[in-house]
């Protein structure tokens, strides 16, 4: 059997129509070798940054739960007796029992976690008078680190570290009023 020949009719193209195929390969490919791949690298760029952003926040939420099951660990023995409240001077000088250091222990092992505990000066006079021997400045220092890492410092702590940061004093200027800058 002999095979037929086949012809294909050629159309021509307008030249103006080939010129504009051209154009729109040359801005296709334009588009691909350039465009594309830039915008691809800022919208990695912009994922990459987000995904360490959270990340990083989920490490910090996950760190100030840490620090508050350790603060529950040390004060969840805690009998509520009070004896911590006779030699606390805060407590003598505020007469408010969400200062003293039961009230304290009351209040974070509920998780209620706010500014009181930077209220404590982290002296250890409870600690000599509870029967248990439990370390509360340090349950206080466990609980302002959550505080500080959940974003919920004192204002005025922060700018006490921002100042000695610029200065190397606590007092960025002379403006500045030492009585309304404390520290923990």
């Amino acid at each position: 059997m002999a095979k037929k020949k086949t012809t294909k009719k050629k159309v021509e193209k307008s030249k103006p129509s080939m010129k504009l195929e051209k154009s729109q390969q040359k801005l296709t490919n334009i588009i691909d070798d350039e465009i594309k791949p830039a915008t691809k690298t800022k919208i990695n760029v912009e994922v990459r940054r987000t995904n360490e952003a959270s990340v990083l926040k989920n490490k910090v939420n996950i760190e100030a739960r840490n620090a508050m099951e350790e603060v529950q660990e040390i004060l969840s023995p805690c009998i509520k007796c009070g004896m911590c409240k006779s030699l606390c001077p805060v407590f003598k000088t505020l007469k408010k029992e969400e200062i003293s250091p039961r009230g304290h222990s009351i209040m974070l092992n509920q998780n209620i976690l706010n500014e009181l505990v930077f209220q404590c000066n982290l002296c250890r006079a409870c600690e000599k008078k509870c029967p248990l021997n439990l370390k509360i400045c340090d349950a206080m220092k466990k609980a302002r680190e959550a505080l500080v890492l959940d974003d919920r410092g004192l204002k005025t702590n922060e700018e006490m570290i921002e100042a000695i940061r610029k200065t190397g004093s606590p007092f960025e200027s002379r403006k500045a009023d030492p009585d309304k800058l404390y520290c923990c």
